[in-house]
């Protein structure tokens, strides 16, 4: 039980959250579950999947939703944080991952 409003609180839970799903990757879990990866998971996708596993799920969106309409910004990690996990490559600055919003 945590207080939403307190924003430290708020910060340790999360972050507590975190943890827990690492540990799970980790001891050979995953941090989805019955309702998948929404936006509270996404930055964990790459505790749990490599480059190539990322880039096979954008290109399969992709030829499925060529406009983007469907969950836009929703389901991919944003490259600033796979970056800071190290997770994420860029060789001559070139990205891997065109698809996916910088900030």
């Amino acid at each position: 039980m945590f207080d939403g409003n307190d924003k430290e609180q708020l910060r340790k839970t999360e972050e507590f959250g975190s943890e827990i799903l690492k540990t799970c990757v980790r001891l050979g879990g995953v941090i989805t579950g019955e309702h998948g990866v929404g936006i509270e998971k996404r930055e964990l996708m790459c505790e749990m999947f490599n480059d190539n596993d990322i880039q096979q799920q954008l290109d399969i969106k992709k030829s499925l939703d060529e406009k983007n309409l469907l969950n836009p910004g929703k389901v991919y990690p944003i490259l600033r944080k796979c970056a800071e996990e190290g997770r994420v490559h860029v060789h001559k600055s070139k990205d891997k991952f065109p698809d996916l919003p910088r900030f």
